[in-house]
């Protein structure tokens, strides 16, 4: 039976995606990564934040090692780690499939790939760059975007997306795309239907603060598009979105455009209950 772990996400407290999924075929792990916000409201991590963090990272390496294939989206640090938090021997003996380096990339992501490749360097046994690629375990398949922008702009540089399917379940990530607020990032999702739909939702706290953040409303227009061609079983949005305490405002203004999808974030996905620790930073030092 095909398994899905959402291990480390921001309704858990922490910064991350990572996500675990075990087929009849295959273990993959997605973005074995996680970190944290190091000011919020002008304040540092609360305690309680970091010992969430080192727990998070410790479930991380936990599934990781069991993982044959490990896949890296991006180069943000909340979604690849060079060994500070989750130790780099993850890698050893895995295939490994990342965002191109090279290309579509922009230079502080370009640096910090080549970083990343340097520290887990011998370890795996096969590095694959994967934009625009598939690959087949057997009746598990594992099929990679084209690189997307990280939000409206490619300021932020490109991601990938990853679908995996086998005989059972249809799983989409979606990675950074802030949204979706893209084209490419929409297609992507529309063009491959899933039953899991993890996507990462708009920054709502940094709305209008800068150009190169996602607009909401463009947000919950490309994802009433998607909703009214496809029918996911599940659709779990988190990461940058749960960086708001008032994040059920755009649950709530999508809720028209669902069907018979379940809307809900990664944590109550897996069964518990949202803790937005980072939004909570006031709160938790009692101000």
């Amino acid at each position: 039976m095909t398994r899905v772990e959402l291990i480390g996400f921001d309704s858990f407290g922490i910064r991350s995606m990572a996500t675990f999924v075990e087929t009849a075929d295959v273990t993959i792990f997605i973005d074995p990564a996680v970190s944290i916000a190091p000011v919020r409201y002008g304040l540092p991590p609360h305690d309680i934040e970091l010992r969430r963090l080192n727990e998070i990272a410790d479930k991380i390496a936990s599934r990781a090692y069991e993982s044959e294939i490990i896949v890296v989206t991006h180069y943000h640090y909340d979604h690849h780690d060079l060994g500070d938090l989750v130790p780099v021997d993850i890698y050893e003996n895995k295939v490994v499939l990342i965002k191109d380096p090279k290309n579509y990339i922009n230079i502080s992501q370009r640096i910090r790939a080549a970083k990343f490749l340097k520290r887990i360097s011998g370890l795996p046994k096969e590095v694959r760059v994967a934009d625009s690629s598939t690959h087949v375990q057997g009746s598990t398949v594992i099929k990679i975007s084209s690189p997307t922008p990280h939000g409206p702009t490619p300021k932020l540089g490109y991601v990938i997306q990853v679908l995996i399917w086998d005989r059972e379940q249809r799983i989409l990530f979606t990675s950074d795309v802030e949204g979706p607020v893209n084209d490419d990032a929409v297609n992507f999702m529309i063009e491959n239907p899933a039953d899991l739909v993890i996507v990462d939702g708009p920054p709502t706290y940094l709305a209008g603060t800068k150009k190169e953040v996602s607009d909401p409303d463009t947000a919950l227009r490309a994802l009433a598009k998607y909703l009214s061609v496809c029918t996911p079983k599940h659709l779990v949005i988190d990461h940058h979105l749960l960086r708001d305490l008032n994040y059920v405002k755009f649950y709530e203004s999508l809720r028209p455009y669902i069907k018979k999808t379940k809307l809900l974030t990664a944590a109550e996905y897996m069964g518990r209950e949202p803790e937005l620790l980072e939004a909570r930073r006031r709160e938790l030092y009692g101000d």
